[in-house]
């Protein structure tokens, strides 16, 4: 029978591919900016004065702003602490700080039928813990301890910094790309480097300003799934009870999301299931890990 991997096994691997495609990104980021001080300057080291110094204040004011536009992208409101079942949730969220060492993030509400939840903040001083009223109904107690365990381990492993930092990345990469384009496009950037070896590297720029916003997403796509399966270990070591997060991941698996779901899809990675589509194939391009394959590592721990 083949070995079961330990919980410590888990979290290693998980953080070693994160540090793995974090660096990924980073590299694609600069590789754009460079592409970007070539094409409009026949110097990438002309990116370093004003390619780079762009994109960096754009990151800065994403991540400044990220908590109050996550929160208004879920119209997420403060829990309640005069309503039983918020003010329980606020008990049992206390509960996981004191188990993670942190300081109690504030709590918040999402009305919605659908059981889920997900946080955010940019540390955590500053952390948030939003859940829908759907879970608060739906989950048992040792269900909804699982799901907090869940989320406060993301603010633990400083995820939501993490997805904060490389959506905004992911951003600038984005509109970096698109402004190279459009001046390509009208052919506003490129002239004046006839010689073979430039028109090579004009190529190779032109290609990575076209793939570049693909593949950064699809690396935040993949920073997102591996961070879930580290929350659902390093949670399950908080409650003491990987079944408690594994029936609640049961139950979300068949709470199939009714009208239209509330909220954004730029936050929909940052949810403990995607809610605006249920993970039932392991794809690239999916927000979550499979929630039937997330159940079986949890089972065997």
């Amino acid at each position: 029978m083949a070995k079961q991997m330990l919980l410590e096994d888990h979290i290693r691997k998980n953080k070693r591919n994160t540090v793995l495609i974090c660096t990924f990104m980073a590299l694609l980021f600069l590789g754009v900016v460079f592409a970007f001080g070539y094409i409009f300057f026949g110097n990438i080291y002309i990116a370093l004065i004003f390619g780079l110094p762009i994109a960096l204040v754009y990151i800065a004011i994403t991540y400044s702003f990220s908590v109050k536009t996550v929160l208004s992208a879920a119209k997420a409101r403060p829990a309640n602490p005069h309503v039983r079942e918020e003010k329980l949730l606020i008990y049992k969220v206390e509960e996981m700080a004191i188990a993670a060492g942190l300081p109690t993030p504030k709590v918040y509400i999402q009305d919605s039928d659908n059981i889920n939840a997900f946080a955010t903040g940019k540390k955590p001083e500053e952390s948030v813990i939003c859940t829908t009223t759907g879970a608060l109904k739906k989950l048992k107690p040792d269900e909804l301890e699982g799901v907090m365990g869940h989320e406060m381990s993301h603010i633990q492993n400083h995820d939501i910094l993490i997805a904060t930092v490389t959506l905004a990345v992911v951003g600038s990469i984005a509109l970096i790309s698109e402004i190279l384009f459009y001046s390509l496009f009208w052919g506003g950037a490129g002239r004046g480097r006839k010689s073979e070896g430039n028109a090579i590297l004009l190529v190779l720029a032109i290609l990575l300003v076209i793939l570049a916003p693909i593949f950064s997403r699809l690396t935040y796509l993949a920073i997102s799934r591996k961070r879930e399966y580290l929350a659902d270990a390093n949670g399950s070591r908080l409650t003491r009870n990987p079944e408690g997060l594994a029936k609640a991941l049961g139950k979300i698996k068949l709470d199939i999301p009714k009208g239209k779901p509330k909220g954004s899809k730029t936050v929909a990675p940052l949810y403990i299931a995607n809610p605006f589509k249920r993970q039932t194939l392991n794809s690239i391009w999916s927000t979550h890990p499979p929630i039937d394959e997330r159940i079986r590592r949890l089972r065997s721990m």
